[in-house]
């Protein structure tokens, strides 16, 4: 009986010592590590300018990777090829602009703005008695009209107390050629993106008006109705993004040099001088550029119908 005893007391306590050494099971769930999102894949559309830049970080840093996404960057050369690749549902998500975002609205293409990104335009002049926006009454100006750079344009003439009826446009779809006008005095001024604009410094243009990424945004990423509906992998993709940016930020253009001349077109000498524009994290649109890009879209027979521009931007997460 007191072997009995004795072994089933010491049976009880080895079992109280295994109880209180043993997890609970609320400490094995939390130290766990939570199942790791299911990755997802985006193609997105990108174009040879500096708004693209963050994307390229991130793939090439592997933010994306990082938050489980597997990101398909596609180099468009024209604005064109990058819309018929929309339309043809090749793309998820495409670095684009407002008045672009306005045809995707009329073609019923399911596309809103996710965030802005950092882009500019410039006007720039060979013409000697252009000294201002003022100036260019009566001048002709290179570009395409119902465009985004175009819509820039009317903007800085109105400032100036223009009419866009107070000066001639010459239509010149190629942006290489339209600086190459100007730079031979054909054409009084156009509007130009990096990294034209750059080239048009470098040739010794002049330089009369130029947008502040901080201050005035039209660059845009557009995403599908499917992906823009995933607001969980919009997380983690405004992420991955807002880490790029920090990144870039915290370096100068010749840690990028490989990038600005391979995937955005930056010649190797303008790329060499280039100085980084101070990138913005993920956010939305003004909401009044968007309307005034809207606005303007319908007033030029872009947009068929006026709508509220609101309802094509997402919440940025």
């Amino acid at each position: 009986m007191k072997k009995h005893w004795v072994l089933g007391f010491g049976l009880a306590v080895l079992g109280s010592v295994l109880v209180a050494c043993a997890p609970k099971e609320s400490a094995v769930q939390s130290s766990g590590s939570a199942a790791a999102p299911k990755s997802a894949t985006i193609r997105i559309g990108t174009m040879a300018a500096p708004d693209s830049l963050p994307l390229y970080v991130a793939q090439q840093a592997g933010y994306f990777k990082k938050h489980h996404l597997n990101v398909k960057l596609t180099a468009f050369k024209s604005p064109k090829e990058r819309d018929a690749a929309i339309a043809g549902g090749q793309l998820d998500a495409a670095v684009s602009d407002a008045v672009a975002l306005s045809t995707y609205v009329n073609g019923q293409l399911g596309f809103k703005s996710a965030t802005a990104l950092t882009g500019y335009f410039g006007i720039v002049t060979s013409a000697d008695n252009v000294k201002s926006v003022a100036d260019l009454k009566g001048q002709a100006i290179a570009t395409m009209p119902r465009q985004t750079p175009t819509f820039y344009l009317d903007q800085q003439l109105a400032k100036a107390g223009l009419k866009d009826t107070d000066v001639a446009i010459k239509e010149v779809a190629a942006i290489p050629v339209r600086l190459q006008l100007v730079a031979n005095k054909q054409a009084a001024a156009t509007i130009l993106p990096d990294p034209f604009l750059s080239m048009a410094k470098a040739q010794g243009l002049k330089v009369i008006a130029q947008s502040d990424p901080a201050q005035y945004q039209t660059t845009l990423l557009a995403v599908d109705r499917a992906l823009g509906q995933n607001q969980a992998v919009m997380k983690r993709f405004y992420q991955a993004y807002d880490q790029a940016v920090k990144t870039i930020n915290k370096h100068h253009a010749s840690d990028y040099q490989a990038l600005l001349t391979k995937q955005l077109g930056f010649p190797a000498k303008i790329a060499a001088a280039y100085q980084l524009p101070h990138y913005q994290a993920a956010q939305a649109v003004p909401t009044k550029t968007l309307k005034q890009a809207f606005a303007y879209a319908h007033q030029t027979g872009i947009l068929k119908q006026a709508v509220d521009a609101s309802d094509y931007q997402l919440q940025v997460q």
